[in-house]
């Protein structure tokens, strides 16, 4: 593996949030698939929303020309929430990306019914690479939202439509029998009480490993999250090693396991730690700081926020075990090393056709034969190497437009590993030798395609790449249950493999999570020097989630960011060699 000095993180994006009422906080905004929102004391995936930037125009009368304005999309819905002033309704729509329409919930529900779920599957991936994302006037049905702060704490949602805000308030309804039943209900009003206030909670993040040597021992070894939540260290880096750290404002983050989302890391004032369920933790026993160790030293240290501020640390036991501890002053047990979950390894994909690097030197439709590629950013100009990780070579061009494979770096007249990476005008990224200027590419062959390089972009866009990052393979969450009840099957038998969009540049910290059941891949998008990442959003979305990851910080601390440069706030982690 070459040497990594520009990591790139692998950041949840756009950011997913939990919306808890100020009033009640035990209810939670909901939604279902037929357009209903409701609260609900319920914590998953349901309660989820993604906090869509809406991008800013220059046009005179434009909510989102001077403040800061959001789509609001069910992340397991895909709909997006939306209001009706005259009878105070609060709902989702789905928009139809084709039409510029809201589709129509009946009509919807009864196509469902008709779907051949593996033909589906099929047709998806068939289409995954498509480029029918809509854009920004075609999200025009979808309505924009205002988070302002609020006097009673929290924040207003706001229609900019309607300029009135989301309430929770009380529904009384009368039941077969005639008694009365009172139930809370979700709805417009204009009288900025403490019903409309709102806590945003941030539940996204970057992800990363955890990992730890001691003296008595070079290997490195990853904080492991089991099925029941306890912590244990292993020298594997899979799924279950990943952990999601979530702003919490001010520079505090929680270290939240990303295969049990349900868990996370928490510090008693004994100083004694464990997982805990999310929201149960005394107040900041589950909060924490990251910053780099004192110098001299290799690594971060993490400290407990509520705790007197104790380090977390690593003891060895026997047997080459290990447990997680703390303790109250620094210690080289305390050093830890954060990577981003992918390792670095990505794979290649037309942005214009299903085809995939690999094998190498040919590209395929066939996903599971992809190359796995280390992209090595060389400095702040987008020159870069892809690293072939089976083969450990470079991918070289020579001016005949042939792309080899080469053992050593090398930048000759004949041949070259070094590429200039840039942004593609219409989504993806170009990869030109630095050399000669021969763009990526691969042959016009329906058989046999074959990579090679070209002077210019052709009119099929073969030279237009997604960037892939490759996350640890992962059990699904009904093999989760499958093993909970003591069965016999085996932990990765079968398993989901995340795709995430990372971001390649170090200091924006962007990218998006597009979780791939069965191995296929959403609409991919992707953007570079501190554009956005995305997959699985239309183009507006992708666009919109510039700058998100600053908004996370500012919504959850209640502030406009101004802790900059401060230890504690430097990002991303994966980069902390940099700080």
């Amino acid at each position: 593996m070459p040497e990594i000095t520009r990591p790139f993180p692998v950041v949840e994006q756009p950011p997913r949030c939990i919306i808890t009422s100020v009033s009640d906080n035990n209810k939670k905004l909901t939604s279902t698939k037929k357009g209903l929102v409701d609260v609900t004391s319920n914590r998953g995936d349901k309660e989820q929303f993604m906090l869509i930037p809406v991008v800013k125009t220059c046009d005179e009368g434009d909510a989102t020309k001077e403040k800061d304005v959001y789509y609001l999309k069910s992340f397991t819905f895909n709909r997006y929430l939306s209001s009706d002033s005259t009878t105070g309704e609060v709902s989702t729509v789905k928009i139809a990306p084709e039409k510029n329409v809201s589709v129509d919930n009946i009509a919807e529900e009864e196509e469902e019914k008709k779907i051949d779920w593996v033909a589906a599957a099929k047709a998806k991936a068939d289409s995954a690479f498509a480029d029918d994302s809509p854009t920004k006037s075609q999200l025009g049905e979808a309505e924009q939202w205002l988070l302002m702060r609020s006097p009673h704490g929290g924040h207003f949602v706001v229609s900019v439509k309607h300029e009135l805000n989301v309430a929770i308030s009380s529904r009384t309804t009368y039941d077969g029998e005639g008694r009365r039943v009172t139930n809370k209900a979700v709805g417009l009003k204009g009288a900025n009480t403490v019903e409309e206030s709102w806590n945003v909670e941030f539940v996204s993040g970057e992800l990363c490993f955890v990992s730890s040597s001691l003296a008595s021992s070079s290997e490195m070894k990853q904080i492991r999250c089991d099925l029941m939540g306890n912590l244990s260290l292993t020298s594997d880096k899979r799924g279950w090693e990943v952990w999601r750290f979530v702003e919490m404002g001010g520079g505090r983050v929680r270290i939240v396991s990303w295969m049990h989302s349900q868990f996370c890391i928490a510090c008693d004032h004994e100083g004694k730690v464990s997982t805990i369920g999310i929201g149960k933790a005394e107040e900041g026993r589950d909060e924490w700081t990251v910053e780099k160790a004192p110098e001299g030293y290799v690594g971060v240290v993490i400290k407990s926020v509520a705790c007197a501020r104790r380090l977390l640390c690593r003891r060895d036991g026997e047997g080459g075990g290990g447990a997680i501890s703390t303790l109250k002053e620094f210690h080289p047990q305390c050093l830890w090393q954060l990577d981003g979950a992918h390792s670095q390894v990505y794979t290649l994909t037309s942005f214009h056709h299903k085809r995939s690097i690999g094998p190498f030197p040919y590209v395929t439709e066939n996903m599971k034969q992809s190359d796995q590629l280390v992209l090595q950013v060389i400095d702040d100009e987008g020159t870069a190497r892809l690293y072939h990780k089976s083969n450990e070579m470079y991918l070289g061009s020579s001016v005949e437009g042939e792309v080899k494979c080469t053992t050593m770096s090398c930048n000759d007249a004949e041949l070259s590993d070094l590429w200039k990476m840039e942004q593609s005008s219409d989504g993806g990224y170009t990869f030109s030798s630095k050399t000669h200027g021969g763009l990526l590419s691969f042959s016009n062959d329906e058989v046999n395609p074959k990579l090679c390089t070209v002077a210019a972009v052709t009119d099929d866009k073969r030279e237009v790449w997604s960037i892939n990052p490759l996350l640890p393979r992962a059990i699904s969450s009904e093999q989760v249950k499958t093993i909970a009840i003591g069965t016999s099957v085996a932990v990765g038998t079968t398993v989901a493999m995340p795709f995430l969009m990372a971001l390649v540049a170090p200091a924006a910290a962007q990218a998006t999570l597009a979780t791939s059941l069965l191995l296929l891949v959403d609409d991919v998008a992707i953007g570079y020097g501190g554009l956005t990442i995305a997959a699985g959003l239309t183009s507006a979305e992708v666009i919109g989630s510039v700058g998100s990851t600053v908004v996370t910080a500012a919504i959850q601390s209640g502030h406009e960011v101004n802790e900059a440069g401060k230890d504690y706030t430097k990002r991303p982690f994966c980069a902390w060699r940099s700080w």
